[in-house]
């Protein structure tokens, strides 16, 4: 699949992010078979998952790692399948015990808690280095390094408390030893991160994207413990589970399993995707040992986008290398949800909730469909109002933001592998108007 130069770049990047990894402290004594309750949010990508697991993350009893856990696959060879899709075989071969222990080591619930204290600023470096083993793995960041970087950024940042500033500051520090770290390719408010190169769209560095730009702030949260995990639901969200929904039996040996397949329409996703292809990049996979992209609307912003695809990876995907950018954001959309239909059958989830991403976002519709959600989920019912996140955004959100893009999108609606899947999530033909 991956041709000899691309294995290699992509082995040497795993290998550098395990050796940086060694040198953080491991103390957790539990693994995923602890897990009693899963609940996995499956969507498309820009489907609306980064906020409602934000807001499932948000409540005190419930247990997450921050973003996606799709880097978790990659770090562990559970990438591309043999198509060069993101669809994985049944036998995929992995180790079960590694994926595990990284998998707990970014796991934890509760509101971030700052460093404060010699144990604080301890506990936020092993964070901090295991997320940057993750996104610089070439770097080799060793831990004892972002240990020193710690405690300066906490001495001089005045909002220690804010987890985007102090993490900053953090990266100004490693920048001295680390100048490739560019703070740019991370999930910052504006005023904290440069904003990079103006011209053309570039990647975060030469290796293998074992996590994707944008770039997670790290945050420390209370460590999950046996009993949290007798007590508490692990809510997991990753734009490719649609395409191995399988998997996560094999990765949650003796949890029950509730599956939130989270819709939107294709008109809303097409645009978000067509907006995070141009943007600073949500690269996935190099793929120029298979093919040059020759994506109008994407491919003439760069080398990088000549070599480089965004988020999912559906299966035909080759077909899709020399077409229009709204074309091949069309065919993501669809080809997760058809994953999704096709993967939910009996015995892959033990309860399955459809939620349209549209009743979260309507105002008259919200509370009723969150508490719903809540509901299945097993999460208690918060006592205020939920706030809604930005996150991951690429422009401000404002509802049907996909119109101003209308004579693009719309077309690529009317192809008929979009339409059917279109009309069986219930977003039906001349019913456009109606969509957020």
């Amino acid at each position: 699949m991956a041709s000899g130069v691309e294995v290699s770049v992509r082995d040497r990047s795993i290998a550098a992010a395990r050796r940086t990894l060694a040198t953080v402290p491991v103390s957790a004594d539990v693994d995923l078979s602890h897990v009693t309750r899963v609940v996995a949010i499956v969507a498309s990508s820009r489907g609306g998952s980064s906020l409602l697991h934000q807001i499932l993350s948000d409540q005190p009893d419930v247990l997450s790692i921050a973003g996606e856990h799709t880097a978790l696959y990659k770090l562990n060879g559970l990438d591309r399948g043999r198509d060069g899709s993101d669809i994985l075989e049944p036998d995929a071969v992995f180790n079960w015990s590694e994926f595990s222990a990284d998998f707990m080591s970014l796991l934890g619930s509760g509101p971030n808690r700052p460093p404060v204290d010699a144990v604080g600023r301890m506990q936020y470096a092993a964070v901090v280095t295991r997320r940057l083993a993750l996104q610089w793995p070439l770097e080799e960041i060793r831990h004892t390094t972002v240990q020193d970087a710690v405690d300066q950024a906490v001495r001089g940042c005045v909002r220690r408390d804010d987890p985007d500033a102090l993490f900053a500051q953090v990266l100004h520090r490693l920048r001295c030893s680390h100048p490739r770290i560019d703070p740019s390719f991370y999930d910052l408010p504006p005023a904290l991160r440069s904003e990079g190169s103006t011209g053309d769209l570039r990647t975060p560095h030469d290796g293998f994207c074992i996590e994707e730009p944008p770039f997670i702030v790290p945050r420390v949260r209370t460590a999950a413990d046996r009993d949290c995990l007798q007590r508490h639901p692990v809510v997991i969200k990753s734009s490719v589970d649609a395409y191995r929904l399988p998997l996560l039996r094999r990765l949650f040996p003796h949890a029950h399993i509730r599956v939130v397949h989270l819709t939107r329409n294709p008109a809303a996703s097409i645009n978000g995707l067509y907006d995070g292809w141009r943007d600073r990049g949500f690269f996935s996979y190099d793929v120029s040992d298979q093919h040059t992209l020759a994506i109008d609307g994407y491919s003439e912003l760069g080398a990088a986008a000549r070599r480089w695809w965004n988020f999912d990876i559906p299966p035909g995907w080759e077909k899709l290398v020399d077409q229009p950018l709204e074309w091949v954001c069309a065919h993501q959309w669809a080809g997760a949800h058809r994953s999704a239909l096709e993967g939910l059958a009996p015995g892959i989830a033990d309860e399955v909730l459809r939620v349209p991403f549209e009743q979260i976002l309507h105002p008259a519709a919200r509370e009723a469909t969150l508490r719903s959600v809540f509901d299945f989920a097993g999460v208690q019912q918060p006592s205020r109002p939920v706030q809604f996140p930005v996150v991951m955004a690429t422009a401000q959100p404002r509802p049907a933001r996909w119109r101003q893009r209308a004579h693009l999108v719309l077309p690529a609606v009317e192809h008929p592998a979009i339409r059917e899947v279109a009309s069986e999530l219930g977003y039906r033909k001349g019913e456009e108007d109606q969509w957020l």
